[in-house]
């Protein structure tokens, strides 16, 4: 007996305006950053603005994976006393060996300059917290100073961190006194000192 196969009816939708469909479609998206779409050729196919500026498209395809056998044969070939450079063109058509090609630079050589300049000045040689961790160590801190017990039994570790956990995170945050230093001043404390709260350093007080 054939299975028989229900098919949904087909119904055009008058509400999708069909030219912004496409246009949606076709597109590549929006460069946001101004300075990489004043680079960027909008004529150019996505390979070749990639390869112009210098930069990979594809990362496997840039790193290949090396080829054991062309390792092979070339060493055959040195060993049976001639190389591929001192061949002629008959000779190299007879054996199959394609030219070298002379890799030249990207034309657009300085796009890589430029964006590792600008990488350079956003990056932040220092460290920093999030903000929201920033808030929830404050909370911990303003209720429990440095009793990591009662922060682990807190209602509001929604993380479930351990101690040890709150531990390494608050000696992280005092550690930054850009941000650690802000804290203390909103609570009237010496800046640039740590606070004189008991701490549970001792693994033996949590058996």
């Amino acid at each position: 007996m054939k299975i028989r196969k229900n098919h949904a009816r087909k119904r055009y939708r008058y509400n999708v305006n069909r030219k912004t469909l496409n246009k949606t479609r076709s597109s590549t998206g929006k460069i946001k950053d101004p300075r990489m779409k004043k680079m960027w050729m909008e004529d150019q196919r996505v390979g070749t603005n990639f390869s112009e500026m210098g930069l990979a498209k594809d990362v496997n395809k840039a790193i290949a994976i090396p080829s054991y056998k062309k390792d092979r044969l070339l060493a055959a070939r040195v060993l049976n006393g001639f190389l591929e450079e001192e061949l002629e063109e008959d000779e190299r058509r007879a054996l199959g060996i394609k030219k070298p090609v002379v890799e030249e630079g990207p034309k657009r050589g300085h796009v890589v300059q430029e964006l590792e300049q600008l990488a350079s000045e956003r990056a932040d040689p220092e460290f920093r917290l999030p903000k929201g961790v920033v808030k929830e160590l404050s909370y911990f801190l303003n209720k429990h100073k440095f009793n990591y017990k009662a922060m682990v039994a807190d209602r509001k570790n929604f993380g479930q961190w351990t101690w040890r956990q709150f531990r390494l995170k608050i000696r992280r945050y005092m550690s930054i006194p850009e941000q650690f230093n802000v804290y203390l001043e909103q609570k009237k404390l010496p800046v640039g000192v740590k606070p004189d709260w008991e701490e549970y350093e001792s693994d033996s007080e949590w058996k």
